[in-house]
């Protein structure tokens, strides 16, 4: 599965959120995509952040869906998406 594919079902999520901000834990995103994150959401920050623009960055569902990362906390294993346009 590319990695665009699975990170598709969090962009949808947001979209379905019409704007509103939401918190979610990792376990969270992680029932979202059917799949656990990579070893990088917890040991880089570079995996959240919004200018990743690298092939198959989860940051492409998040900014599709129009949203972007405003709070990381890594050890808390918690991530607040917020609307962006």
């Amino acid at each position: 599965m590319s990695a665009l594919r699975k990170y598709q079902p969090l962009q949808a999520h947001l979209e379905r959120r019409r704007g509103r901000p939401e918190m979610l834990t990792f376990e969270d995103i992680e029932g979202i995509i059917g799949k656990e994150l990579p070893l990088s959401a917890t040991k880089h920050r570079s995996f959240w952040s919004n200018d990743n623009r690298a092939e198959g960055a989860a940051a492409h569902a998040w900014s599709r869906a129009g949203y972007r990362v405003a709070y990381l906390d890594r050890d808390q294993k918690v991530v607040r998406f917020e609307r962006t346009r």
